[in-house]
């Protein structure tokens, strides 16, 4: 990613403010409100400093955001089909963790979005049926 350092930076403290708030919250929608600070800032920081990457990183975390969101709406209207326990919650927190250490190392992201994208799949009615089959882990 070739982004000035501050900006780097800023992606890294905010990922840390997001994960101390998902990590003491115990409520779902709570932590998924804090999730969507990092693509919300990724999002700013590429409209300042341009790099394909950011983009790419903002639209799995915005789907990312978006699944979960739809997935917990679904379960609030009685869909209880697929539901989200802890499991999936502390993956979308060591994630987060994983993706803040992996740009404070310049290292590829690739890996980690890939991970984002499997646990977005776990939501899914396929997804949770093959996390279920022991297929899919999350």
């Amino acid at each position: 990613m070739k982004i000035s350092p501050k900006m780097k930076n800023q992606i890294i403290e905010e990922i840390e403010h997001v994960v101390y708030n998902m990590e003491k919250s115990h409520n779902p929608i709570e932590m998924l409100y804090y999730f969507s600070a990092i693509h919300g800032l990724i999002n700013r920081i590429f409209n300042m400093e341009y790099d394909p990457e950011l983009v790419f990183m903002h639209h799995v975390l915005s789907a990312v955001h978006t699944g979960f969101v739809s997935r917990m709406d679904a379960m609030q209207k009685g869909d209880s089909a697929i539901v989200l326990d802890d499991s999936y919650f502390k993956k979308l927190i060591s994630l987060s963790i994983n993706l803040k250490d992996t740009i404070s190392e310049n290292s590829n992201v690739y890996d980690t979005l890939k991970e984002f994208i499997i646990l977005l799949y776990a939501t899914t009615g396929n997804g949770y049926y093959l996390k279920h089959k022991g297929l899919l882990k999350i």
